[in-house]
């Protein structure tokens, strides 16, 4: 064990140099910083060693850095550094990453000190490191739904790559099919895809599908123009976004990228209808199918979907929703939630001052007084009351005085 401290403390001797040659440090400062070190390396060494000494060590680094951050600023701004990079403006950041990847060795089922070895990473902009990371992790605890999902929401929203993150929910369903909040994040990822996706085409103005090609092979040219002159890093994916035009940088961040198989329209590509999202609805269901889930959590589940669609506006929702209901009305056709959901579908997503509110209004009563006159069922009604009872509000205006009106009819 004393063998591997020392080696370790070896490590740190030139970037302590170089902090004391360049001022920042002072010599007792400096003897202090190498006292803790070997303190901490003992801990972490040793037999009793527990996950809070890796995080206290990493704590103690990460201080130690702000305090040369901080030391850095002040003085360079009067001249009494030399700014010429040198080992200890990365040595601190390097330290810290290989504390906690040392922890996460040791203890590969501590969540705290994945959570906190991520958290850094990303701080730094470390984006290889948190590939490694990700790798790892998945690759150690493969059951675990949370990293999963962080690792699919780091590709998409901030590497802007939706195929990389499609291909990790594929991979999380396949270890863990049974995972609703799985489906249910992949549901909504693929509609936030078409949704931002469409968005950039407004922004852009691609209309036609040449125009969109167009657009490919420029962006295509221009990022392998970018990269011959070594203005991007190789590590960069393919897919990332290429911005076009400087006035057009603020309204295309975090778009994603254009793939081949979205061109056209969604009156002519039914991906664009929200059809790759739908199909991840219907396997869903075919695996809660086969899991002993009690019909109030499926319904609930259901929900869940019906909501996520719920913050698609820009999207085409008719034809989403009604894909749900059909799926529901083939199982569970006589379930009163059902009925309800039918019932409700056409004033579900409108708002009151909305001009179509009124019209949706009346097709949704009418449904639901040709269903009272089918089924016989008061608690119909009430369930029906319930919900109408939430657009009225304390004002008084000819709106809510109509929902009253329409509500007394109903109960009827």
């Amino acid at each position: 064990m004393a063998e591997k401290v020392r080696y370790y403390l070896e490590q740190s001797v030139p970037e302590l140099e170089d902090l004391q040659n360049k001022g920042l440090f002072e010599k007792q400062e400096i003897t202090m910083i190498m006292r803790r070190r070997t303190d901490f390396e003992h801990r972490i060494q040793g037999r009793g060693s527990s996950t809070r000494d890796f995080i206290k060590y990493a704590e103690f680094e990460s201080n130690l850095e702000k305090l040369r951050k901080k030391r850095y600023t002040r003085l360079s701004k009067v001249g009494l550094v030399d700014t010429k990079p040198s080992i200890s403006d990365w040595a601190g950041v390097r330290r810290i990453l290989f504390i906690y990847q040392r922890g996460t060795f040791k203890y590969p089922s501590n969540l705290q000190l994945w959570s906190n070895y991520l958290n850094f990473a990303k701080e730094n902009g470390a984006i290889k490191v948190i590939y490694k990371i990700y790798s790892k992790l998945l690759q150690l605890q493969p059951r675990n739904v949370d990293a999963w999902l962080s690792a699919a929401k780091y590709e998409f929203e901030i590497n802007n790559n939706a195929k990389g993150s499609r291909v990790l929910f594929q991979r999380s369903l396949r270890l863990n099919p049974e995972s609703l909040e799985l489906w249910l994040n992949y549901f909504q990822f693929e509609l936030t895809y078409i949704s931002k996706l469409l968005t950039r085409r407004k922004v852009l103005g691609l209309m036609t599908e040449s125009q969109q090609l167009d657009q490919m092979d420029k962006e295509k040219n221009e990022y392998e123009e970018k990269l011959n002159n070594d203005e991007i890093s190789n590590d960069l994916d393919d897919d990332q976004i290429a911005l076009p035009t400087e006035e057009l940088r603020d309204e295309l961040n975090h778009l994603p990228e254009v793939d081949m198989n979205m061109l056209g329209n969604p009156e002519t590509n039914p991906a664009l209808k929200g059809d790759v999202a739908l199909a991840i609805f219907d396997n869903c269901m075919i695996q809660i199918s086969k899991l002993n889930i009690n019909d109030n959590k499926k319904f609930i589940l259901i929900e869940s979907f019906l909501k996520v669609v719920d913050n698609f506006d820009d999207l085409n929702q008719d034809y989403l929703y009604l894909h749900i209901l059909n799926y529901l009305q083939d199982k569970e056709a006589e379930d009163l939630r059902t009925i309800l959901i039918d019932i409700t579908l056409a004033i579900r997503n409108v708002k009151v001052e909305d001009k179509n509110f009124a019209t949706n209004l009346q097709l949704s009563v009418n449904k639901f007084l040709a269903y009272k006159m089918k089924i016989k069922n008061p608690e119909l009604t009430t369930e029906y009351v319930k919900y109408l009872n939430n657009f009225i509000t304390s004002e008084s205006n000819k709106t809510n005085d109509l929902l009253r009106a329409i509500i007394k009819k109903c109960q009827n």
